[in-house]
């Protein structure tokens, strides 16, 4: 009776904690713009609160746990960054900044994976709905502020040759058109799935109609590097659950950046002269060098977590640039190759746990959480998006849901 009233209260303890992650952004924005007390520390007394019932309720998986793949290599990428700190010795403060930011999102994982007892696809299932609605709500803004011309940053534009044609982007509440989208990119396949499955005609009709607002947000973002990311990522799951419609994908994708003039510019400014040169001259392709050139002097174990092309390093003067671009070559440069094969280590095993649930249950909603999760994943290569809450709790809460013990393993 403890036993089965226990189980009962880690799954409302889950259920709760996802519909808090499904719908981060919008209480995020609410708490902050009320100016509550503590209101900038909020994510971090959220997790502690649910980790703390997770680890009372649940203290008999912690051994399963530490020695699952994900956890391990987690471990070990901790292992290496302390390392690379004390290796080069600067100032702490740039390191629990930057190591903050890689693992206190982590503990997302590490809660559901405690709370949830199996059948972990029932409770995504449920928790699909919430994400979607809240995506839309985002992508609502965005394109409202799209069609309204709200102003942005001149760095958001190429004014060399986007003036007079491209005046705004959609960022919605996160500040950022980049963020934005690879939040959006994260949960369109999610909505898709959930047209497909409802067999009511007013549930598909509001499914579809989510999808084309968060599709629309997504678009007028114009982020180059996510629409790419995205491209790429959902061919490769329509080619596994049709190639025709991989194809129609292609087609019709292709289309629209050809059709839609500011789409087409965006695209053909990539591959121009005068980009590439901007590009060369303190931008993307030359802080890319530089990461390369720090990991020569510091092959091993990187210049230290938190020292380079991060916001920690931004704010303590480690680093002059606006951003490195690129998770993937930041976390190189900072705990060099021994970081970096870890690092890779822990996001794959992360990643290849939904994934494998796919090939393992034939169920497609695993198919398509994969699918947005890649895109993510890809798209880190190109920008430093694990900086922003919604984007991190959302990814590693997927990760955990594929993580969970299945009933009987």
């Amino acid at each position: 009776m403890n036993l089965n009233s226990t189980k009962s209260k880690r799954w409302l303890a889950a259920r709760a904690f996802l519909l808090l992650v499904a719908y981060y952004p919008l209480v995020n924005w609410m708490i902050r713009k009320a100016n509550l007390p503590l209101a900038n520390l909020w994510e971090e007394i959220m997790l502690l609160v649910f980790l703390a019932f997770a680890v009372a309720t649940s203290w008999r998986k912690i051994g399963r746990l530490i020695t699952s793949p994900v956890v391990l290599t987690a471990l070990l990428f901790g292992a290496a960054t302390l390392l690379g700190y004390a290796a080069n010795t600067y100032y702490i403060g740039a390191y629990i900044h930057e190591a903050r930011l890689a693992f206190e999102p982590f503990m997302a994982f590490v809660i559901l994976w405690l709370l949830v007892d199996g059948d972990a696809a029932g409770l995504l299932r449920e928790t699909v709905p919430h994400l979607v609605v809240s995506a839309t709500i985002i992508a609502f803004i965005g394109v409202y502020q799209y069609v309204r011309k709200v102003p942005v940053p001149a760095q958001w534009l190429d004014k060399a040759t986007e003036t007079g044609v491209i005046s705004t982007r959609a960022f919605s509440l996160f500040g950022s058109p980049n963020v934005l989208a690879a939040y959006l990119e994260t949960i369109i396949p999610l909505g898709v799935y959930v047209a497909l499955v409802r067999t009511r005609w007013y549930e598909r009709a509001i499914a579809v109609g989510c999808v084309l607002v968060m599709g629309s947000g997504f678009l007028l973002t114009l982020t180059r590097a996510a629409w790419l990311s995205a491209a790429g990522s959902y061919f490769v799951g329509l080619l596994i659950l049709n190639p025709a419609l991989a194809g129609v994908f292609a087609v019709a994708g292709t289309s629209i950046l050809i059709v839609v003039p500011t789409f087409r510019l965006r695209m053909t400014n990539l591959l121009s002269s005068t980009y590439i040169d901007k590009s060369n001259n303190l931008g993307r392709l030359f802080r890319w060098r530089q990461a390369f050139v720090n990991l020569i002097d510091h092959p091993l174990l990187g210049s230290g977590l938190g020292t380079f092309g991060g916001s920690a390093a931004q704010k303590y003067g480690y680093f002059t640039g606006i951003s490195m671009d690129s998770v993937w070559i930041r976390v190189l440069a900072e705990t060099g190759m021994v970081g970096f094969a870890l690092y890779i280590s822990w996001l794959s095993s992360a990643f290849a746990c939904v994934a494998t649930r796919f090939f393992r249950s034939k169920d497609k909603l695993w198919l398509f959480a994969s699918v947005g999760l890649l895109a993510l994943l890809v798209n880190l290569f190109t920008d430093n998006l694990l900086d922003s809450w919604a984007i991190t709790l959302v990814m590693w809460s997927l990760f955990a849901l594929g993580a969970v013990p299945e009933a009987g393993e």
